[in-house]
């Protein structure tokens, strides 16, 4: 019996804790192409980050670029005891587009989504990140950008990051609720 969209989204969590395990190159293959089926209005790139040494490098440039943040809960959540930004995710997906597209953050985050539903329909985790913009998009780390897969006049827009669930995720916020106020006009 197939699992209906309602249930994966319901399904649907952010995993901020990942074993060190690799994700089978088929599951990857169905996650990426589903990113690519999001509707858009525009070009986009996606680099999928496999190599341990390069998401370590992204890492450190996230928890440098967090710890000097004027955002008082990044500031706050890096320094949590054990905390990583990247949660040990084996792996990192992200998501660019040109830095003068207009809606380029909405169309990027449909596609995000739509590899968060697919790898939750394939049984893995995943979770939805923003905080390698705070590193890859400064001047200071152009170069890693570049390393990263991300184009020329193009900016990071989002991230994904996928794997199997540790048991303990120690860095959720809590359990999902659902959001948001709906108003129906007749």
């Amino acid at each position: 019996m197939s699992t209906s969209i309602s249930e994966i989204v319901a399904q649907r969590k952010s995993v901020r804790a990942y074993l060190d395990k690799q994700v089978p190159a088929d599951d990857l293959a169905k996650i990426v192409e589903a990113g690519r089926w999001a509707p858009n209005a525009g070009d986009f790139h996606i680099s999928v980050i496999l190599n341990a040494q390069l998401r370590e490098r992204i890492n450190e440039a996230t928890r440098h670029a967090m710890v000097n943040s004027d955002r008082e809960f990044l500031r706050e959540r890096v320094a949590l005891r054990g905390y990583e930004p990247l949660y040990g995710a084996p792996i990192l997906i992200l998501l660019s587009a040109p830095a003068d597209a207009r809606y380029c953050a909405f169309y990027v985050a449909l596609a995000a989504e739509n590899m968060l539903l697919e790898a939750t329909a394939l049984g893995l985790a995943s979770c939805f990140i923003m905080s390698p913009t705070l590193a890859l998009n400064r001047e200071e780390n152009q170069i890693l950008a570049r390393e990263a897969g991300i184009p020329d006049g193009y900016e990071l827009q989002c991230a994904v990051l996928v794997g199997h669930a540790a048991a303990e995720n120690k860095f959720s916020l809590g359990e999902r609720t659902i959001r948001g106020t709906v108003t129906y006009l007749d």
